[in-house]
């Protein structure tokens, strides 16, 4: 019976101390020209060893950072940023999928090609990301 308990107090994430923090929290905005990004994730890599990190962007650009499902945060030092758009899907009148326009330009999917970094200290973090919409395409 013990042993029972022990097993499922382990699988709840409310059992013991919880979640905890990872030393630095973070959270911001993401917006392309000003305007929110509606939807996406947006994800650190450590710069050397550690831990990645990743936040979920809302429908009004405004994200908070994750170690994992246990963990608020990210521990202290230098990430490199990448930022995913994760478009709508709409069907119509046939019953084909329809796909948005993905608004971001493809750099920001790229850790080494975004150009964004970000040094995390111990305690409270925010960045704002205000990132260049997509190149239109030239028709030759």
């Amino acid at each position: 019976m013990v042993l029972s308990v022990s097993l499922l107090c382990l699988t709840l994430t409310g059992c013991g101390s919880g979640r905890t923090t990872a030393g630095s929290t973070a959270s911001g905005v993401v917006t392309i020209e000003g305007v929110p990004l509606d939807s996406g994730t947006i994800a650190f890599s450590p710069v050397g060893r550690g831990s990645s990190a990743f936040g979920r962007i809302n429908s009004d650009g405004t994200y908070s950072v994750e170690t994992d499902a246990q963990t608020i945060g990210l521990a202290p030092g230098d990430y490199q940023v990448a930022i995913y758009y994760e478009p709508t899907e709409t069907e119509d009148a046939q019953g084909n999928v329809i796909v948005g326009a993905n608004p971001l330009a493809k750099k920001y999917g790229d850790f080494d090609r975004s150009g964004l970094t970000v040094t995390a200290t111990e305690g409270d973090n925010t960045w704002d990301f205000d990132l260049e919409p997509k190149k239109a395409r030239r028709n030759k």
